[in-house]
């Protein structure tokens, strides 16, 4: 089940996948901003880890849900450490350090809002589910192009932990809804598509930040 979802993420996210090679591409051969996408992606990490702990299925937290949030956490300081390596100083979360960081917050802050608002009265549990299951789709497609972008650029840089805790992460998440929604195939379906819009929105803010970017410097 695990895999027929992820092909069938793939097959939704096919004619934005294109697109998001040759940026994550042109990335690798541009260091400052690099530095601020990576600080980005540390940002978004560091926002679901924050939700993670606020979230109310934590007032229960077992050592699944601490598990998770403790490797959310973990993959903040990953991409926040690389990003300051590439940048040779500190970055804070500031606009000029971070890549459309105001489009990467109102990308997490409004997916969560329209999934609670479809789930309605659900147990607490439920949309914690639902979010990070939605969001590990996501981050399990965007760092798969991302590692092939970093070893044909050469670049010494590996999400392969990263990306083996998220397809972790992905698989705990769909065993667990499965198991307390009987409507949870219609409701995955439904949420990715909301999740699309939203990334196809926080991309294009990408795009332009990144065009502005290069016409200042030029």
């Amino acid at each position: 089940m695990n895999h027929l979802l992820s092909s069938g993420f793939d097959e939704r996210n096919q004619a934005l996948a294109p697109l998001v090679r040759a940026r994550l591409a042109s990335f690798c051969a541009e260091p400052a901003q690099h530095a601020r996408f990576l600080n980005m992606l540390s940002l978004l990490e560091h926002i679901g880890s924050r939700k993670i702990a606020t979230s109310p299925a934590m007032a229960q937290a077992g050592q699944d849900e601490l598990r998770h949030l403790a490797e959310e956490t973990r993959h903040a300081f990953f991409f926040k450490r690389a990003a300051e390596k590439m940048a040779r100083a500190a970055l804070d979360y500031s606009a000029g350090n971070t890549m459309a960081g105001a489009a990467a917050r109102f990308y997490m802050g409004r997916l969560d809002a329209e999934i609670a608002h479809a789930l309605g009265k659900a147990a607490p549990v439920v949309p914690y589910l639902y979010m990070s299951l939605i969001v590990e789709l996501r981050a399990v497609w965007t760092y798969r192009l991302y590692q092939a972008a970093l070893t044909a650029a050469h670049c010494g840089l590996t999400l392969n932990s990263v990306l083996a805790e998220e397809e972790l992460h992905l698989s705990a998440m769909l065993a667990r809804l499965l198991a307390a929604d009987n409507g949870a195939a219609q409701r995955i379906a439904l949420f990715c598509g909301f999740e699309k819009v939203r990334f196809a929105r926080l991309w294009a803010a990408i795009e332009d930040e990144s065009t502005r970017a290069r016409l200042a410097a030029e």
